[in-house]
């Protein structure tokens, strides 16, 4: 069992579901309990903490009583679990382990992160740490006197741990970010002289020094003024270098952006950035940028590790500019379902799947006149889908281009094939400018100086250099490996073992020559790594797409590998090459190049640990989304979509594993209905209902489950826009509640019907459902149901003219403020808006409509911008700006087409665009409407956002008709 003090006091069962603690008393003697972990508490003390002055008739009685109810509430959760509250005289002690309390956790995060001197590692555990904050400690219990000093020492543990976060991002070259974020946190805590002087540097080195004196000079105007102090000595001589423009101050290059979805995401999307130099490859680079200039398909092919991929991204990179709309890496390696094919390109594009329209469909409407390079990596094991894919995509899409990397042809009409050989090997004997012409010799040195910057291509050491590009045949990833060897080893040493390591390997029979280098030299690296390195290759081998530190700790320890030596062996084995650290803006990201995955796959299975292992994965990924789900209404809601967008590849591993792993059949589609909030909010609507009727289909019996499940997809067919498909998915979910009992279900079954009528334009028949369903969430108490009945009886209400909507609307947006939600805060604000319109109300509608849109950036919520900029259009009807109410339209609809356009076509919403498109049309007339129309469709998201939040400059002055009066919506009301 967890518990957890970093925000409100919380218990969680072993498997990650939240245990309901009832009653304050309760909960108080767990959190005193808590505050003492690993002491006994007396029981005068507690009940002092519980009612000081205030004492019951028995005290003792009534203490005895509430640890009996705290006893019963554990037991009850998970069995066994009572007995942790145990009575020791003079009082009680909760027997837990440090690791099972989330400020446990975040201490030893925080002790392992000091402990190494590998960054990428050290921001990891301290991401890790500061991940685990949901809120302030103790936060039901801040104003009691028991916790205060707890709550002072947590919150000094958790700055520090955010300063020494930021120092080493900092370290990382991550100042143009800390720039913007540090920002808030100086404010609020101005006399921290640590905290300012990482403010300092990032500023400095964000190339903005004057701000980073200012900040100085504010700092010590305020000692002087608050504690009659000075800045210490560290910060003098900070100040001072920044005045003298000290070489010291410089840092790392390194740009990176803030993590959104996109960017969280598991397909990279653009071009990522190269982190080693690029080497050799000038006649293959000609040869594809002829091939693309004259094919529309251009295949590289050649065998593992021969480096396709970097191929592809550097002629990519290169051609890019010549394609209007961009080139996309979509990076097919943690794909196993070729169903999920489309969707993984379209979510990789950041189109939203709120159509009816298959995935495929959509993708080739959205494409029809992008001119694109898509960039497809990694088809060998999923080659019949690629190709039927490609050739789709390009029938349907004129001016696409596609670059795919495979270990054999798509096959299809119109590719071009581009073989990528091993690199240019020098003969032997080998002179050393012969030696220095070599690209296979360029690459080997250049990756050895990488880790021994002191090594040089000299005449002594040509031959033996050479000698091992020869026995490596050249093969990019194989010289590699063996290059990091260089850090213990001279280069004579690596050709005589590799030397020993052919001999053996040439007695195998039936191995191409190319697969037995390849294979011989990730075995050398496999040897290299001592006994415990080689069980977490083969472990790690079951993640999808890469994983966490948490992760990696949670599904790969048991007896030989601890999770207290888990950093260790991954830092070591991110310094033999073997494991891959990248920075995706939140915390580091671990995964294994997919060629050294496949040799650990194979080591997995051969050990006898892959169905244990694979089942630790799923149980890992089971216990997450529980987790998600119990903070996803919560000041935590965008991280946790961005880390479960970008766990995605692993989620679908685990849920295809549950679907056929005998006895997990339940569990999977547990998780299936948990994981259907968040396949909203990412927008994967079309990928859930997959799991969903897959799911579904395996657990045919009436449960409660089952009920549930059902009540799930209604809410993704609602979000799809298929309105009967929704309304049929509830009634049936609503009668198996009947049959069960289950309030909870029948309550939700009444919400999608009741929102599915609102859609389709019977407002009454919606009122109705959603007031029934509103009641019994308010009993059921459930924030997260309540608030979605508030929201869409809002719309009801304020769409039938019914004055409750305004009440309906205030609660809903106090309800996700009261949870700090910031996402859900961010549509309540479109709902209050858009009522405000409704009501005439148009200028503080149109300024709560331009509040909710300013958000939504970071969480790539395309659907939600679209309805912002819609409203805002329609606004602008109203005040008879026509045309900038043109250009709004027009923005709106670029986004519409991909996001998917079902919802904004259903009545509800149709009743209110078409007046206002018609009034603003008839204003400007059909040729002046459409210039202007297609001006707003032209504009990337990014600029239409600008534009309708009014940072751009003015328009030229409106050419349609103006009137004193602006003109109010179909049926609205004016407020006086």
């Amino acid at each position: 069992m967890h518990f957890g003090v970093l925000g409100q006091v919380q218990v969680w069962t072993a498997d990650g579901r939240p245990v309901a603690v009832p009653e304050t008393k309760v909960r108080a003697v767990l959190a005193d309990l808590l505050v003492h972990q690993g002491q006994v508490v007396s029981a005068d003390r507690l009940i002092d903490d519980l009612w000081g002055d205030d004492l019951p008739a028995n005290p003792m009685s009534a203490l005895q009583l509430k640890v009996s109810r705290l006893r019963h509430a554990l037991e009850a959760a998970e069995p066994g679990s009572g007995e942790l509250v145990s009575s020791r005289p003079p009082g009680y002690l909760l027997r837990v382990d440090a690791e099972a309390v989330d400020a446990g956790r975040f201490a030893i995060l925080t002790s392992r992160a000091r402990d190494t001197e590998n960054l990428q590692v050290k921001t990891g555990l301290l991401a890790d740490a500061l991940a685990l904050w949901r809120g302030p400690p103790f936060a039901d219990f801040a104003d009691d006197d028991f916790v205060r000093s707890a709550v002072a020492r947590l919150e000094e543990q958790r700055l520090s741990a955010v300063e020494d976060h930021a120092e080493v991002r900092l370290a990382l070259g991550e100042h143009d970010l800390l720039v913007g974020e540090l920002g808030d946190l100086v404010e609020r805590h101005p006399l921290r002289e640590r905290l300012r002087a990482i403010q300092m540097r990032a500023l400095y080195r964000a190339g903005r020094q004057a701000e980073a004196l200012a900040s100085y000079g504010e700092l010590r105007e305020r000692l002087a003024d608050e504690l009659g102090l000075d800045p210490g000595p560290e910060l003098v001589a900070l100040h001072q270098a920044i005045l003298e423009q000290s070489p010291a101050l410089s840092g790392p290059a390194l740009a990176t952006q803030a993590p959104t979805m996109e960017t969280a995401a598991g397909n990279i999307g653009r071009m990522p950035a190269e982190v080693t130099s690029f080497v050799g490859r000038q006649h293959e680079l000609a040869m594809g940028k002829a091939l693309l200039a004259r094919a529309r398909l251009v295949t590289l092919i050649g065998a593992g590790g021969v480096g396709k991929t970097r191929l592809a991204l550097r002629l990519a990179g290169e051609v890019e500019p010549g394609f209007r709309h961009g080139a996309w890496l979509i990076d097919l390696a943690p794909l196993q379902d070729e169903e999920l094919l489309a969707s993984t390109v379209a979510g990789t594009l950041g189109l939203g799947e709120q159509t009816t329209s298959t995935p495929l469909a959509h993708l080739c409407d959205y494409l029809a006149d992008k001119q694109m390079l898509l960039v497809l990596d990694n088809c060998e094991h999923l080659i019949d889908a690629c190709a039927n894919l490609a050739a789709t995509l390009l029938a349907h899409a004129a001016d696409l281009r596609i670059l795919a990397t495979t270990r054999q042809p798509l096959d299809i009409e119109g590719e071009s094939i581009l073989p990528v050989p091993p690199l240019e090997v020098p003969p032997a004997p080998v002179s050393l400018p012969a030696a220095l012409a070599s690209q296979a010799v360029q690459l080997f040195v250049d990756r050895v100086a990488a880790v021994c910057p002191s090594f040089t291509l000299t005449a002594l050491n040509s031959d033996a250099v050479a000698a091992v590009c020869r026995r490596l045949d050249g093969i990019p990833l194989a010289m590699e490996l063996a290059a990091v060897q260089a850090r213990a080893l001279p280069v004579e040493t690596i050709r005589a073992r590799l030397d020993h390591r052919f001999d053996l390997l040439a007695r195998r029979r039936g191995v191409l020559p190319r697969h037995q280098t390849l294979r011989a030299a990730i075995e050398w690296s496999y040897e290299m790594c001592s006994a415990a390195e080689r069980l977490l290759w083969a472990r790690m081998s079951v993640f999808a797409g890469g994983c966490d530190l948490d992760a990696i700790e949670d599904v790969c320890t048991d007896g030989a590998i601890t999770r207290e030596t888990v950093y260790a062996l991954v830092a070591d084995l991110v310094d033999k090459s073997i494991i891959l650290c990248q920075q995706n803006g939140i915390q580091p990201c671990y995964r294994l190049l997919e060629t050294i995955r496949e040799f650990g796959q194979d080591l997995l299975a051969s050990s006898g640990e892959l169905a244990q292992v694979r089942a630790r994965h799923w149980d890992h990924y089971r216990r997450l989304v529980l987790r998600a789900s119990s903070e996803l209404f919560g000041p935590r809601q965008v991280d946790w979509l961005i880390r479960l967008r970008r766990e995605q590849p692993n989620l679908r591993t685990a849920l295809e594993y549950s679907l056929s792993a005998p006895g997990q059949e339940r569990a999977a589609l547990e998780s299936a209905t948990t994981l259907h909030f968040v396949w909203i909010h990412t927008g994967a609507l079309r990928e859930g209902s997959h799991w969903l009727e897959r799911a579904l289909e395996l657990n045919p019996e009436t449960t409660h489950a089952r009920a549930a499940a059902l009540g799930a997809h209604a809410n993704l067919l609602l979000m799809l826009g298929d309105i009967s498909a929704a309304l049929e998915m509830a009634r049936k979910s609503r009668v198996l509640a009947e049959q069960l009992d289950d309030p909870q279900v029948r309550a939700w079954a009444d919400l999608c019907s009741g929102t599915a009528l609102m859609y389709s334009g019977d407002l009454p028949a919606a009122l109705h459902l959603l007031q029934q369903a509103l009641a019994e969430h308010r009993r059921l108490g459930d924030p997260l149901a309540l608030h979605l009945t508030l929201r869409h009886l809002s719309l009801a209400a304020s769409a039938a003219d019914d004055p409750r909507a305004v009440d309906y609307e205030q609660e809903c947006l106090a309800l996700s403020r009261s949870y700090g939600a910031e996402r859900s805060t961010s549509w309540d604000q479109w709902m209050v808006g858009l009522g405000l319109i409704q009501r005439g109300e148009v200028d503080r509608g149109a300024a709560r409509i331009r509040e909710s849109l300013r958000p939504r950036a970071r969480t790539e919520d395309l659907a939600g911008e679209a309805f912002c900029i819609e409203a805002l259009a329609w606004a602008a009807t109203i005040t008879r700006e026509n045309e900038r109410a043109a250009r709004l339209f027009g923005a709106a609809h670029s986004i519409w087409r991909k996001v998917g356009s079902s919802l904004v076509e259903t009545v509800y919403f149709q009743r209110v665009h078409v007046p206002y498109e018609k009034q603003v049309r008839d204003a400007l007339g059909d040729t002046a409407y459409a210039s202007l129309f297609d001006e707003g469709r032209e504009l990337d998201i990014k600029d239409a956002i600008r534009y309708a939040l009014q940072e751009q400059a003015a328009e030229p002055a409106a050419t349609g008709a103006h009137s004193d009066e602006p003109a109010l919506p179909p049926g609205s009301r004016t407020v006086r």
